[in-house]
């Protein structure tokens, strides 16, 4: 496992980053797998009144998840510092760019009819690539995820000094701001799924609410009136954010265009952060094993997100002979399980040691004031 030289390795982050995958890999396989009897995928958007399944069926708040936590591991690491900004966005691209050019590579050589050079310029820069407006096939399928990431990489040093300069209300400010024009943008007749899913207008407050966290944290996590509750309040935190996800899906989940979409990477920014923040302050006994393993999932999970389509997509060609149950949904989660998650665990395992550790070991200090790294939370 390679640390970042710029922020103490915080186990329990490695723990949420395995779950965020992990939702996203179920996510897609209950949406690819279903079959009927005759051999056909199974379409249309399934409608359940059980909370867990809910959040499975509505599995892509993972990615919301993901860019909480971006936004909280950043802002915690800098603990009030300054970062450079070359040295953070060399950082950034030996973390991302060197997995995610060899899927380019590989999508070009599974349709060598459809190579466009402005197509693959456009892939090529990951900030260009917004809202999934170009992709070649399963290798590619997720890259609109790393656009929005690289669109927070580029605004980030910027915004941490802001924070630092003038504090949380100014960011809170922002996340007003982007609400307020995600509403205008739906009054105009944009769709505003769309603008809340696949755009950074819908996506900065994410960023920003997970940055706001690492600073509450930070302030109140050892304070002894708050730090304690903060870990009792773990289990609520997941509680609420299961009522919450199974609230919008029972709303009519991510198939539903409306007005209200405009307000919801707020309050799921909101959910999550609490996850997050409570997740820290907790200390769960249990075996050290369980933990390793989790957090091994979380370090590979970059991997597991970007490639979870190759394997659903390859696995699903062999639904006929995988039906364990007769139940299509049941039957998908089942093969996920048995099949589509150690598959893409292996297959993600061998793209970190090969592709994503041997440059994430290059990268250097970037804090402009690095005399150690930033202090870890719990354990």
């Amino acid at each position: 496992m390679t640390k970042s030289v710029n922020i103490a390795y915080l186990p329990r982050l490695d723990h949420l980053r395995a779950f965020a995958a992990l939702i996203v890999l179920y996510y897609h396989s209950l949406q690819l797998l279903p079959q009927s009897p005759g051999g056909g995928q199974v379409e249309g958007w399934i409608h359940t009144k059980n909370p867990f399944l809910a959040m499975v069926v509505e599995g892509h708040t993972g990615v919301a998840l993901f860019m909480v936590l971006s936004g909280f591991i950043f802002t915690w690491g800098a603990n009030g510092r300054e970062v450079a900004y070359s040295g953070f966005l060399r950082n950034r691209l030996l973390r991302i760019y060197p997995l995610y050019a060899w899927l380019l590579l590989v999508g070009i050589a599974m349709h060598p009819d459809a190579v466009d050079p402005g197509r693959i310029v456009e892939m090529a820069i990951p900030f260009l690539n917004a809202g999934n407006k170009a992709t070649y096939g399963v290798a590619t399928s997720l890259f609109w995820t790393v656009a929005i990431e690289f669109q927070f990489y580029l605004i980030f040093p910027f915004l941490l000094s802001i924070l630092n300069r003038q504090g949380c209300p100014q960011l809170m400010l922002m996340v007003l701001c982007a609400l307020a024009y995600r509403l205008i943008a739906d009054q105009f007749g944009a769709n505003s799924r769309a603008v809340a899913y696949w755009t950074i207008v819908g996506r900065i407050d994410q960023f920003l609410i997970g940055m706001i966290a690492a600073v509450a944290l930070r302030r109140h996590g050892n304070d002894p009136r708050i730090g304690p509750w903060l870990g009792r309040a773990f289990l609520p935190s997941c509680l609420l954010m299961l009522a919450v996800v199974t609230i919008f899906h029972r709303a009519g989940g991510y198939p539903v265009i409306a007005t209200w979409k405009t307000a919801w990477p707020t309050v799921e920014a909101c959910g999550w952060a609490l996850v997050v923040v409570t997740c820290l302050s907790v200390r769960i006994p249990g075996s050290r094993i369980l933990s390793m393993a989790a957090a091994y999932v979380g370090s590979i999970s970059y991997s597991i997100y970007l490639t979870n389509f190759i394997v659903i997509t390859q696995v699903a060609k062999h639904m006929g002979a995988l039906t364990l149950v007769p139940n299509p949904h049941v039957n998908a989660l089942l093969v996920c399980t048995a099949v589509v998650l150690p598959a893409s665990i292996a297959l993600s395992a061998l793209t970190f040691h090969a592709i994503e550790q041997p440059f994430m070991k290059m990268r250097k200090t970037y804090m402009l004031d690095a005399a150690r790294p930033s202090p870890a939370v719990a354990a």
